[in-house]
């Protein structure tokens, strides 16, 4: 038996070697990237609350990021000129069609104004609408909001500002101020303006 000429032992003794150096380089090359677990995650709230942050105060007082578990999936009030309103975040596009008379969805609402309605009450005030604030493709032929069902209106997030300035007023700036207090102390926190 003899020996294998050198043109054909060389490469079958290099293969391994490069192909072994190829993995290794790419190993450390996608160690060097930036993973999503690195990034840190944006939240539909954080979005909602970045636009709040628009609004002008005193004028408007906003509770922000309260935790889906404190009121009914309720993520953020909004206490000012229109009143309070109760807003939760969703991370989809905003659904196009008629008024639902569903009445799961008009209960499911009203639960989730609920909460809001009965801190409110402790200030003479009352919650009449949920604002659902759909962060998915901006819609722009589209009306700001929408009525989705009895007491809960659909809002395009990236005109949520626009659609809180565009609403009629019937607070004064005292009841203003007095729902915020009231909703920021109902929840555990502390008080605002003391």
């Amino acid at each position: 038996m003899g020996c294998l000429p050198l043109d054909i032992l060389i490469p079958l003794l290099l293969l391994p070697v490069v192909v072994f150096g190829g993995f290794v380089l790419y190993r450390r090359a996608l160690g060097r990237l930036e993973t999503d677990a690195d990034r840190p995650d944006v939240s539909g709230g954080r979005l909602t609350s970045e636009h709040l942050r628009r609004l002008s105060a005193p004028q408007w007082r906003v509770v922000y990021e309260i935790g889906a578990d404190r009121l009914s999936g309720v993520d953020h009030v909004v206490v000012g000129p229109p009143g309070v309103v109760a807003i939760a975040t969703v991370m989809a596009d905003r659904p196009l069609g008629e008024v639902s008379t569903d009445p799961t969805l008009i209960a499911a609402a009203a639960t989730m104004r609920g909460a809001v309605d009965e801190l409110a009450g402790r200030a003479g005030l009352h919650c009449d609408l949920l604002a659902k604030v759909f962060w998915g493709s901006p819609q722009p032929t589209e009306p700001a909001a929408r009525a989705i069902t009895h007491g809960t209106v659909g809002i395009v997030g990236q005109r949520l500002d626009e659609w809180l300035a565009s609403l009629p007023a019937v607070l004064t700036g005292a009841q203003v101020d007095l729902g915020w207090q009231t909703i920021v102390t109902g929840i555990g926190r502390p008080d605002p303006l003391a």
